[in-house]
């Protein structure tokens, strides 16, 4: 069964975006913060960087291949 992890883009001007994403997206953010970014970097790495209005904070919910909830809330700053 594939599980999919569900991303929430809350930008500036208070609209939402929200996508479903596959678990490749928990692989690279692992990475990524591994690597030692955070914020807005991190942000601009995993999802881009073309937005209208930027966002506030993305939330990043789902579960890992082992099962083991994943929750992140990540700012834009």
């Amino acid at each position: 069964m594939s599980r999919r992890v569900s991303v929430a883009i809350h930008l500036v001007d208070g609209s939402l975006w929200e996508q479903d994403h596959g678990q490749e997206l928990l692989k690279r953010l692992a990475m990524l913060e591994a690597s030692g970014l955070s914020g807005k970097a991190l942000i601009d790495q995993l999802l881009g960087d073309d937005w209208g209005a930027p966002p506030e904070h993305v939330n990043i919910s789902g579960r890992d291949v082992d099962g083991r909830l994943i929750e992140r809330v990540i700012g834009y700053d």
